[in-house]
């Protein structure tokens, strides 16, 4: 069987119209693999900041699945530590106190 480096190295060497069609069949197993949502939700994200909330009042986390990546006060910091830890997309938020929902009126 074949190296990555093989395989990497024979995929470059290919046409561009094979070089399409071979991504649009990656993208396809990708897509086809089972429990996976075609698009990411962020639903273990915001339950890691729910859960994690009164740690980081205030600061920006980086957060990828349910693991804390980066966190301080300064976004771009905080980004570019998720960057340089090889997340391509990094969910980055600032941490904030849960808003009680309005309610109008009488009390």
């Amino acid at each position: 069987m074949a190296t990555l480096e093989e395989i990497i190295s024979e995929a470059r060497a290919l046409a561009p119209a094979e070089k399409r069609r071979l991504r649009q069949a990656l993208d396809q197993d990708l897509e086809n693999q089972p429990g996976r949502s075609p698009y990411h939700t962020y639903e273990r994200e915001h339950a890691w900041v729910e859960a994690h909330r009164d740690d980081y009042l205030g600061q920006w986390v980086a957060v990828e699945d349910d693991r804390l990546v980066a966190h301080g006060t300064n976004p771009r910091q905080v980004y570019l530590a998720a960057r340089e830890a090889g997340i391509e997309v990094p969910y980055v938020v600032r941490v904030h106190e849960r808003e009680e929902p309005f309610t109008g009126g009488w009390l």
